[in-house]
């Protein structure tokens, strides 16, 4: 064993002297993505080689899983809100079925507040009657390929809750009293 690490010295192979080496954890993102660092492009910094998710403008039907764990300002109001319970206990035998669109802009700061507690009220409430429907829009109110057709919103986030194809109550921007008392208000009037 001597002799090998010996020949590897004097092949220049190995130092004598153990030395600890900063980790280069750009170069090993790029690496594990089979990526090699110089062709990444790279114009914010990220390890990821795109822009930082809180910059992000995603439009069309978004994944309220991708929003929470991608997006990092969405994934960070949605571990600290705290959903109330105690609001939400009249819909727990919620029987009607029941669609919400939500229409969220990925690059609003009131959006990274309220979209985010829905989707932890909606995990909560887990109730099949209850779909929701996430669609994302640029600045300009544009929500990619997918059509707007008959969804009107001034302001955002917009939570538009409809039975039977007709429209019965919203939210649109901040929550009157709170996201849970303004959802029950809507579905027990």
């Amino acid at each position: 064993m001597k002799k090998i690490a010996l020949a590897l010295l004097a092949a220049g192979l190995v130092s004598g002297v153990a030395q600890a080496q900063p980790l280069d954890h750009k170069r090993m993102l790029a690496t594990m993505g089979g990526v090699d660092q110089p062709t990444m492009a790279n114009p914010h910094g990220s390890p990821h080689g795109a822009a930082p998710m809180q910059d992000a403008v995603l439009t069309g039907e978004l994944d309220p899983n991708k929003l929470i764990f991608e997006l990092v300002p969405m994934g960070r109001s949605y571990l600290e809100y705290q959903v109330d319970t105690a609001a939400l206990a009249p819909l727990q035998g919620y029987d009607k079925p029941t669609e919400i669109t939500v229409v969220v802009g990925t690059w609003c700061g009131d959006c990274h507040t309220h979209t985010p507690a829905f989707i932890k009220i909606m995990k909560a409430l887990n109730n099949a009657n209850i779909q929701v429907r996430y669609i994302g829009v640029d600045k300009q109110g544009k929500a990619g390929d997918v059509s707007l057709d008959g969804i009107e919103f001034e302001s955002i986030p917009t939570f538009i809750v409809s039975q039977g194809g007709n429209e019965i109550g919203r939210i649109a921007g901040a929550p009157k009293a709170s996201l849970e008392q303004d959802l029950v208000a809507i579905l027990t009037q």
